[in-house]
């Protein structure tokens, strides 16, 4: 069976159409020539342009629109606003042999007059590599200054290294690329086993040596209070001796005082009654007899001891009586009425 033959649709241009087509390119090439002469720094960036290799800018264009040749010129970035640079786990040895790790960071930044000294004349044009470049100078510097340090002294002597090293570095770094060092921060230190294992040993000891001086401060401690209280005592005693001492003066003097008061009295009452005697001879006589009782004294005392008063001859009656009626003697001190 035969195809049915389609007819062919006939072209109609219009003038209008083939004028449209040139205008519309030529505004899309003019709209490519602009944006391709445009290029935009960013706020933390300058920037420079090249064109066939040469530098067509005296400064440093900063943040904003700028205009290029398209296709002819090349536009450098480089980022200059603050910064920190992390350098981790560099090994420094020390004055002792001893190994030890620290992290640094470096806080900078690249001011308007570095910035061309670093697109163009350090490493590959337009590509400055802050870690590549500086990394390696820090590490040097740190190593010079821990070389010269004892590893016991790193913690006590941590803010002189760290600022020993950031004068070395900042001097350095503006010298060969102009970068402005504002601090530099020892992150962390880490220390050998070995050196940890000598010094837990010697904290050990240092802690055993001080716990035995406070044992020995104590013992001595409550010896000296042992001893305080003893001497308290002994003085307690000495003083209640000086007491009982004095007390006992005391009463012996007043006893004596007394007996010297009562011999006085009756020294003057003995003389008080001599003088009385004296005066009046019968006195005694009168004293004698009022004091008698009637009774004869049965012995006297002479010259030849104890006589009887009265010699009387017993009765033969009376010679029988019982040998239990003896006579008795009796003293007299005064005579008989």
């Amino acid at each position: 069976m035969p195809l049915p033959v389609l007819p062919r649709p006939t072209l109609r241009l219009s003038t209008s159409s083939w004028l449209k087509k040139p205008v519309i390119t030529i505004a899309i090439l003019a709209g490519l020539l602009i944006w391709l002469s445009l290029f935009v720094v960013e706020p933390t960036e300058m920037a420079g342009v090249r064109r066939f290799g040469e530098v067509t800018t005296r400064e440093p264009y900063g943040p904003g629109i700028h205009l290029k040749l398209p296709l002819v010129d090349q536009v450098d970035h480089l980022q200059v606003s603050l910064d920190i640079l992390r350098v981790q786990d560099m090994t420094m040895y020390t004055v002792d042999n001893q190994w030890v790790k620290i992290s640094i960071g470096m806080t900078y930044r690249i001011p308007p007059m570095a910035v061309f000294r670093l697109l163009y004349q350090v490493g590959r044009f337009g590509n400055f590599s802050i870690r590549e470049n500086v990394e390696p100078i820090i590490a040097d510097r740190a190593m010079r200054v821990f070389a010269r340090r004892n590893t016991i002294k790193i913690s006590e002597e941590r803010e002189a290294i760290a600022n020993e090293i950031r004068q070395s570095v900042t001097a350095r770094l503006a010298e060969l690329f102009g970068l402005e060092v504002l601090d530099l921060q020892i992150a962390k230190i880490e220390y050998s086993p070995t050196f940890v294992a000598s010094v837990e040993a010697a904290v050990k000891a240092k802690n055993d040596a001080v716990a035995a001086e406070n044992t020995v401060n104590r013992i001595r401690f409550e010896a000296e209070q042992v001893r305080v209280r003893a001497q308290g005592e002994a003085d307690a005693l000495a003083i209640q001796a000086e007491g009982q001492k004095r007390s006992a003066i005391i009463r012996a003097q007043g006893e004596a005082e007394a007996v010297r008061i009562v011999g006085e009295a009756q020294a003057a009452s003995l003389q008080a009654r001599g003088a009385a005697v004296a005066a009046h001879p019968d006195i005694v006589q009168l004293v004698a007899t009022d004091r008698w009782n009637g009774v004869l004294p049965l012995t006297v005392l002479s010259e030849r001891g104890a006589i009887p008063f009265l010699n009387l001859n017993l009765s033969p009656v009376a010679a029988k009586a019982p040998e239990s009626s003896a006579t008795a003697s009796v003293p007299i001190t005064g005579k008989a009425p």
